[in-house]
């Protein structure tokens, strides 16, 4: 095969009790652009938030959407020859919003069309979650909507939920950079019994939520007690931008991923007010930030040939 396209889609993990299990796909979109080179190289066309010019951003063997394909290509015992890649995003880098998923997923994808698709789907979320370190984002990219990922012996299994249609996502977005590394350096190495329960109950609820599309039962729901609290002291307004998202009509707010984006889910009718709220909310803490609202994207991973 010559030239390929492949499109992937933003996550946001976590949701707050499901921690490294939940995630949802978002309509922030990366694509990258293939075509047979002598060797692996990567330009990034245009800024990607976070990386002007692609600043920061390897061009070589060590990008992530590089390390990825030949994963796939090593877990399919195939040749892959090498590939110019042009990377476009409207992911923001930093943000707990997943554009190291993406580039992931964009890697494994790529490959294994270029293969001739030799990898089922399972598979490549395997070989994906193997670089990212954990299946939330990676599941949420390939598959699309709601995920809900669980460590098995031969690799993560994931599910796929439709999300509400009518409901939401109100995301804020800090200027600010939050590396992954930093936001899970702060959690602690073991957590209590009662809190173990206090999640597990949590993250079953809000399961059942999304299937009901219970606004209530979300609400009470999307609260955690393993990640969140820890990493206040990385996003310091956190509680003040969650509080604000409630009281302004949301079912549930949550810290996105590992940060320090926020994310909401509210009803459509009053998604505009409450992504005010919580751009006001930080505003008056110090830590501005530009909202959003978005459907959560049904589609995941796609080749565009």
């Amino acid at each position: 095969m010559g030239e390929l396209r492949v499109r992937v889609p933003a996550s946001s993990a976590n949701l707050g009790p499901g921690f490294d299990s939940f995630a949802i796909a978002l309509p922030l979109l990366a694509e990258f652009d293939l075509r047979p080179a002598r060797a692996w190289s990567v330009n990034v066309d245009g800024d990607i938030a976070g990386h002007e010019n692609g600043n920061g951003i390897p061009t070589g063997d060590d990008n992530l959407f590089v390390i990825s394909a030949r994963a796939a290509a090593e877990a399919a015992a195939e040749s892959l020859g090498p590939y110019h890649v042009t990377q476009r995003s409207a992911i923001p880098v930093g943000r707990g919003l997943g554009s190291s998923a993406a580039a992931i997923v964009g890697g494994v994808v790529a490959a294994n069309a270029l293969m001739g698709d030799p990898l089922d789907r399972r598979t490549l979320l395997r070989v994906a979650s193997e670089v990212e370190g954990h299946a939330d984002n990676v599941a949420a990219a390939l598959y699309g909507a709601f995920t809900v990922a669980l460590p098995d012996e031969g690799g993560p299994v994931a599910t796929r939920l439709v999300f509400p249609r009518t409901w939401r996502v109100c995301l804020l977005i800090p200027g600010r950079l939050l590396s992954t590394g930093d936001s899970r350096a702060v959690l602690p190495s073991q957590v209590s019994r009662e809190d173990a329960v206090f999640n597990v109950a949590h993250g079953a609820a809000l399961i059942a939520a999304v299937m009901r599309a219970d606004g209530a039962l979300l609400a009470l729901a999307m609260a955690d007690r393993l990640h969140q609290a820890a990493r206040t002291k990385l996003v310091p307004a956190l509680g003040e931008i969650i509080a604000a998202a409630r009281e302004a009509g949301a079912f549930g707010a949550a810290l996105s991923g590992a940060g320090p984006s926020v994310l909401a889910v509210a009803p459509a009718r009053l998604a505009a007010r409450v992504v005010s709220a919580m751009e006001e909310a930080a505003v008056a803490a110090g830590v501005p930030g530009r909202g959003r609202v978005v459907r959560v994207r049904a589609a995941g991973a796609q080749v565009l040939k």
